[in-house]
């Protein structure tokens, strides 16, 4: 298989870097064919045939037809008799030096696959089944809403295609993600190449409206619990991409009564069998994976009214029954069976009454775009915007949009209208198609649980090994690694294998996270040790400071006293000298002081004859005191103990 294909998708994205609209970006690959094929006459089939075989994309002829009649108004081809002819030197289109960019990127992507796939159970090949294998994946990515996307993608039809190559390069995505940037910006070249293709599809969205004003678009439950991160992380953030850009674009979000009903409902049975070993599904899985508790999923039950409210979803009534607008449900109902298998029959009650509300609420509208639809019911199961979009071509008169459109096909338009706003959109889908290929589909759990339960019988595994099994979201992980999403894979040897990489992987978590609490404890304690040592210095740095201030005012007290002991022995010896002399006021003022003095230093003196009391005592004494204050004053302060004994000083 040639790789083409994913150049020409490849060299899209490179050209849309450069501006242009929508149909600019197939110029050079017209301009090309018709220099190395010079097709006489110019027609519109044979440019089609040329671009299929040249690039590998297929292109509508109507598409094509526009390209030419652009070539023809810049003079480079002329139109006689209805058809078209070369009339001058065709320009050099560039194509080279872009091929060549976009080759390497593609060299990248398919070496780096193979080798991957070379860690898996079936190793790809060759080189075409690696290109297969990106162009199903690719291919993923279609807008079947629309009556003017009759194949829903520019990529050939695949022959054989299959569903573990889809897982496979799933995986391939995911890892790349965490372990190769280089190579996981070169696969996001590849994947927004493909979404500027399906613009080509058809020529009107180069002239459709540039926003979505007035545009309800009702989200139904899935999306919903993606949107409330049930699903994981991976998902919300794909859909919240999407979110964003479609109201930057002017279009809003609602859900319908019924529909708000049903995701209550269907939280309440996730809850329910959180706890049961036998519980599956997404939503179990991944609140397992988060430590979500029943009582967590009841709550968000209760509160669900706030919660959609906090996304700025409006919970619009359930329109009635209107005779004129009503579908056919029974009709409706066999195609939808023809394309979705439903294990709840109420789950498809929900899907066929959402549907007939978008009737109902475009009043017998035939709207001819997207942007003037009204009201558009989004989904994430491709087989019921499938089963939609043909009831609508056999029984309605919906024939140009669908009443239903997958997520993938509004992130696509939506993106097209506005590449360079929401830059990383194209990658969060890619990251929730590549999440959502490792989940097993119900069938194949259902098998898997019966191969558990013969091999327990056998006495092959031990009942711990079955709770195991069934319950540990490693297991489904490593089930998909394992059979690719394969049902024949299924035998006992894969289970075996499927259980020893499980154990073991269980028994490296259960190291790492000892590991992980034993180094968490580790820098606790350091972080303590720390911390103890900070305050520590702090504290010793207060204490020194009011030991400086208690021994200063503790001197100066000492000082004091001495100045009065001396002042007083010489009042003494003065005051006995004057005593009889006629003496002025001032002099009589200065004989009192003296004699206070005296007096003073007689009680002194008298302390220190019964209680052995001195002035070194008394700073001593004084200094213990002041300092046990200012410590007081200052753990008032921080809020920290500077000295547990300084009570003992008071």
């Amino acid at each position: 298989m040639s790789t083409a294909t994913l150049t020409s998708l490849a060299m899209l994205k490179i050209k849309i870097d450069k501006g242009g609209d929508y149909l600019d970006y197939l110029n050079p690959f017209v301009l090309q064919v018709l220099a190395d094929h010079r097709p006489a006459p110019v027609t519109t089939g044979a440019v089609k045939q040329y671009l299929l075989s040249d690039f590998g994309l297929e292109i509508p002829e109507q598409t094509t037809h526009i390209i030419l009649k652009r070539l023809a108004r810049k003079h480079l081809l002329t139109k006689k008799e209805g058809v078209y002819h070369i009339t001058s030197e065709l320009p050099d289109p560039g194509i080279a030096a872009r091929k060549a960019e976009a080759e390497r990127h593609i060299r990248a992507i398919i070496e780096g696959l193979i080798e991957y796939s070379k860690e898996g159970p079936n190793p790809l090949a060759s080189h075409d089944d690696a290109v297969r294998a990106l162009m199903s994946f690719l291919s993923e990515f279609d807008i079947s809403c629309l009556r003017a996307y009759l194949r829903g993608t520019t990529i050939p039809s695949i022959s054989q295609k299959r569903q573990q190559d889809v897982v496979l390069v799933g995986q391939y995505v995911l890892h790349l993600q965490q372990t190769s940037p280089e190579r996981f910006q070169s696969f996001q070249i590849l994947v927004q190449g493909h979404m500027l293709a399906n613009a080509l599809l058809c020529p009107d969205l180069a002239n459709a409206p540039k926003s979505y004003d007035g545009v309800v678009f009702f989200l139904d439950t899935p999306l919903l619990l993606r949107w409330l991160g049930l699903e994981g992380k991976i998902k919300k953030d794909a859909i919240e991409g999407l979110v964003r850009l479609v109201r930057k674009l002017g279009g809003s979000f609602a859900c319908f009564t019924h529909t708000r009903d049903e995701l209550r409902s269907v939280i309440q049975g996730a809850a329910n069998h959180l706890e049961d070993q036998n519980g599956h599904g997404e939503i179990v899985m991944e609140a397992r994976r988060q430590g979500a508790t029943r009582s967590d999923f009841l709550l968000l039950s209760e509160k669900i009214e706030d919660k959609l409210k906090e996304l700025q979803v409006e919970v619009r009534p359930t329109p009635s029954y209107i005779k004129e607008f009503q579908i056919d449900e029974s009709a409706f109902e066999g195609v939808l069976n023809e394309e979705v298998s439903y294990l709840n029959p109420r789950a498809k009650e929900y899907d066929i009454n959402s549907v007939r509300c978008i009737y109902v609420l475009r009043k017998g509208k035939t709207p001819l775009t997207l942007e003037k639809a009204g009201a558009v019911l989004v989904t994430s199961n491709a087989g019921f915007a499938k089963a939609a979009y043909r009831y609508g071509q056999q029984y309605e008169e919906l024939r140009e949009v669908s009443a239903v459109i997958t997520d993938v096909s509004l992130s696509n338009l939506a993106w097209l209208k506005a590449p360079m706003e929401a830059q990383g959109l194209p990658i969060t889908e890619v990251l929730a198609i590549s999440y959502a290929a490792l989940e097993p589909s119900t069938t194949m759990w259902e098998k898997f649980l019966a191969e558990l339960e013969k091999l327990e019988k056998q006495g092959n595994i031990t009942a711990r090994d079955h709770q195991i099994l069934r319950s540990s979201p490693l297991a489904q992980e490593e089930l998909m690694r394992l059979t690719l999403g394969e049902d024949s894979a299924l035998n006992d040897q894969m289970v075996t294998d499927l259980l020893k990489r499980v154990t073991n992987e269980i028994k490296k978590e259960e190291i790492q996270k000892l590991h992980f609490e034993q180094n968490a404890h580790q820098q606790t304690k350091e972080e303590l040790e720390h911390e103890r040592e900070t305050n520590k210095n702090i504290r010793e740095r207060l204490y020194a400071r009011c030991e400086q201030k208690a021994k200063r005012y503790a001197r100066v007290a000492e000082i004091v006293v001495s100045l009065v002991i001396v002042i007083g022995s010489i009042g003494g010896f003065v005051s006995g000298s004057i005593v009889g002399l006629d003496l002025s006021y001032e002099d009589q003022l200065m004989g009192l002081i003296l004699n206070v003095a005296c007096v003073a230093m007689t009680i002194l003196a008298l302390f220190n004859i019964l209680f052995g009391f001195t002035v070194r005592f008394l700073r001593e004494w004084l200094e213990k005191k002041l300092l046990a204050w200012l410590l007081k004053r200052e753990e008032t302060v921080i809020g920290v103990t500077l000295n547990e004994n300084h009570d003992s000083f008071l």
